[in-house]
């Protein structure tokens, strides 16, 4: 991956956003992973590519692709393709059954594009990291967002107020990924 500035860029805050989605979704049922994996997952590097980055990220499209298949074999029809860059981006409808999306995962997980960075140990510095996303985000106006846990897990419940569809939220977290540690064995942010 490859940015020309500081910002990240636009497939590392894809990911991120798509790892918090699957964070949301695990941990809310509307959106992306309950365990945090926002911490999310792709880096800005040095601007330029790094040898092997296409082959990593067609193993990451192939991966996603078929971890989607999966989910939909056992009945979450809804969950999606990942788009072009391998992403996925998932929204779980209202009154999903939080039990049969765990089901669904662990039946799945052999194909989980985020398999092996499940149960990681995080630094200080990343769980550090994370927390400045939070307040981030309660800085932008969702008062509610909360702190990472000791694992960098964010749990967030219907009674947080917003849903990470919402364009005001997919603004903020844009603007607060800034903050977010770069994914592990993938260099800085």
């Amino acid at each position: 991956m490859s940015t020309n500035t500081n910002k990240p860029s636009a497939k590392k805050t894809a990911m991120r956003q798509t790892l918090s989605a699957v964070a949301l979704l695990l941990a809310v049922g509307t959106a992306g992973c309950a365990r945090h994996h926002d911490p999310t997952v792709a880096t800005a590097g040095s601007g330029e590519p790094k040898a092997g980055a296409s082959a990593a990220a067609g193993n990451d499209q192939t991966s996603a692709l078929k971890f989607s298949q999966c989910m939909r074999d056992q009945g979450l029809t809804w969950f999606p393709d990942p788009d072009a860059e391998g992403n996925l981006g998932v929204h779980a409808p209202d009154g999903v059954d939080q039990s049969k999306v765990d089901k669904a995962e662990e039946a799945c997980k052999a194909y989980s594009p985020w398999r092996g960075r499940q149960g990681q140990q995080i630094s200080a510095e990343d769980l550090n990291k994370l927390r400045k996303v939070s307040q981030c985000m309660r800085d932008h106006g969702f008062a509610k967002y909360p702190d990472p846990d000791a694992n960098g897990s964010i749990k967030i419940d219907s009674e947080a107020g917003f849903k990470p569809d919402d364009p005001a939220f997919q603004k903020a977290r844009q603007e607060c990924d800034k903050y977010m540690p770069a994914p592990q064995g993938k260099g800085n942010s």
